[in-house]
């Protein structure tokens, strides 16, 4: 009985354990956009649900332009009130989905696109799915762009 009894409790210390692991694991691999600084830029699709038609659009946009999109040093983003929210393919958390709408002022029912400079700065917003042709205007115009087609012409 005794036995039984410290088996029951060594599995549920182990069960535990790797349970933490696995949360502290997720929650270290969880991108935040503070990661991207002086590095990338973020284009951050803010929507009700992954499953918006507006979101697939986007979607379609960028894969048809990706070169263009990759050749910027540009990520997306997804931040959506339901479904998963990523950032340039990890998964970000909950909260960071409600601190991005917050710190953006994006409602839980609004679409929205966001560009994010290198720097941090929102460089361009719309409301609607995104002309990436403007998009990577408004990037050629930047300064740091200018420096980086410089040094790197584009591939596409």
């Amino acid at each position: 009985m005794v036995k039984k009894r410290n088996v029951r409790r060594l599995a549920l210390v182990l069960v535990v354990l790797v349970m933490t692991t696995a949360l502290g694991s997720a929650t270290a691999a969880a991108a935040e956009l503070s990661d991207y600084l002086w590095d990338r830029r973020p284009l951050l699709v803010f929507a009700p649900t992954d499953r918006d038609p507006r979101v697939g659009e986007t979607l379609s946009r960028i894969e048809a332009t990706r070169c263009d999109f990759v050749g910027r040093d540009m990520v997306l983003g997804l931040v959506v009130t339901e479904g998963n929210s990523t950032l340039d393919g990890q998964g970000i958390s909950a909260d960071e989905s409600r601190r991005l709408r917050n710190q953006y002022a994006i409602g839980e029912t609004a679409f929205g696109v966001l560009l994010i400079g290198k720097d941090g700065g929102e460089k361009l917003r719309v409301n609607e799915v995104p002309d990436l042709q403007a998009i990577y205007a408004v990037i050629d115009g930047m300064p740091m762009r200018s420096r980086e087609m410089s040094t790197n012409p584009s591939r596409c």
